[in-house]
């Protein structure tokens, strides 16, 4: 067990983690709230764990439903948690964590709040009726979870757009021109690299508002470290969350102390659902004015993340997204440990979601098979 946890505690997506059975849990019935614009909000109730257990989080999407995200929380920032087990309609197997890669289906691995999308592919149909998310907690007391759940009953249009927010935090003098009155004009190049990077999976940007952050701008210009990551992003708004709100910031730093050029809560990020720790995007805005390509990527790869996507092989190669028009790479040629970009050409180096994005990435088709079923897309 000490071994899982060890592998638990590593942050890598969709690990093969061989749990302890689960304790015993209690909880709170569940009551569906009003349906919205194309969108069904469930209120899954109250779970509670025995010391080192987990919990069984039942959720029924309705016939029509294309896409389910329920996502529990909060937790706090010293615990992990992942999903052990999914299973759907008379006890199908969507998910096992002991075996991440034997389904169509990835789980992430979370600080604080866990979110979790189905499907993730192509090749996983979300079917109508009863399905449990078993729960895994890395934590040595009980834990006391909300669970939520948004059904996208929407159909998914022929040409999917998503909205966008863009919030400035202090990053005016870093980066002139990145602030609400003239972002227009100076992020108008960056978004429509994103729109040909998304392109190729039939996504492109709608609305785009523009603002200046009226909270501490002095505590988040700089990001440092997960629990300011959360807490900044807490602060989207319920009144804008069918959306993909990006904050720009001069920095953001790991709790380790090292530089991350973005952010995104997830994948997936709790889409349609604001004031949670994965309500959006950070994005670092030092580059800007010497390279606003790079201010591009970032935001189409940490987009994709929020709305749904895994990296399409990892850094190392240890894991790959579920998607069959993503080619995976494991040409370590140089025998480091880690899959450099010429070492993959032709192999995945390519695709938007490859770990280390380039220069004329783009989306799969299957990639926005994906991002269409989100509840932040229109």
């Amino acid at each position: 067990m000490s071994g899982a946890l060890d592998r638990l505690a590593s942050g890598l997506f969709a690990l093969a983690l061989v749990g302890a059975p689960l304790l015993g849990l209690a909880a709170c019935d569940g009551e569906k709230l009003d349906p919205e614009d194309g969108l069904e909000r469930e209120d899954l109730g109250s779970f509670t764990t025995d010391t080192g257990g987990g919990a069984d989080i039942p959720f029924e999407p309705a016939a029509g439903a294309v896409s389910a995200l329920v996502h529990c929380g909060p937790y706090g920032y010293d615990i992990l948690a992942t999903a052990e087990t999914i299973t759907g309609p008379g006890d199908s197997a969507i998910y096992d964590m002991e075996d991440p890669t034997g389904t169509a289906m990835r789980v992430g691995i979370m600080s604080d709040l866990l979110p979790v999308l189905l499907p993730v592919s192509p090749d996983l149909d979300l079917a109508a009726g009863a399905h449990s998310m078993r729960m895994y907690f890395d934590a040595e007391e009980g834990v006391t979870v909300s669970c939520s759940a948004v059904y996208r009953t929407q159909p998914v249009e022929a040409n999917p757009t998503v909205d966008i927010r863009v919030v400035f935090v202090g990053v005016n003098d870093v980066a002139p021109g990145l602030n609400a009155a003239e972002a227009e004009t100076t992020l108008a190049s960056v978004l429509d690299e994103v729109n040909t990077m998304w392109s190729g999976g039939n996504l492109e940007i709608g609305a785009v508002t523009y603002e200046d952050f009226d909270g501490d701008v002095a505590t988040y210009t700089v990001v440092d470290g997960d629990e300011e990551l959360g807490s900044l992003l807490r602060t989207v708004s319920s009144t804008n969350d069918r959306s993909i709100t990006f904050f720009f910031v001069q920095e953001i730093t790991d709790d380790a102390g090292g530089t991350i050029l973005g952010l995104a809560g997830g994948p997936p990020g709790t889409a349609a659902v604001g004031g949670t720790s994965k309500s959006g995007v950070v994005v670092t805005a030092a580059s800007f004015a010497s390279d606003p390509s790079e201010v591009a990527r970032i935001m189409a790869h940490e987009g994709g993340h929020f709305l749904g996507l895994f990296h399409s092989t990892e850094k190392d190669g240890s894991e790959s997204d579920p998607l069959s028009d993503t080619p995976e790479c494991s040409n370590d040629a140089d025998g480091n440990g880690t899959l450099a970009s010429n070492e993959c050409e032709g192999t995945g180096a390519e695709n938007l979601m490859w770990w280390n994005t380039k220069d004329g990435a783009t989306m799969s088709a299957d990639q926005g098979w994906v991002v269409s079923r989100s509840a932040a897309v229109r």
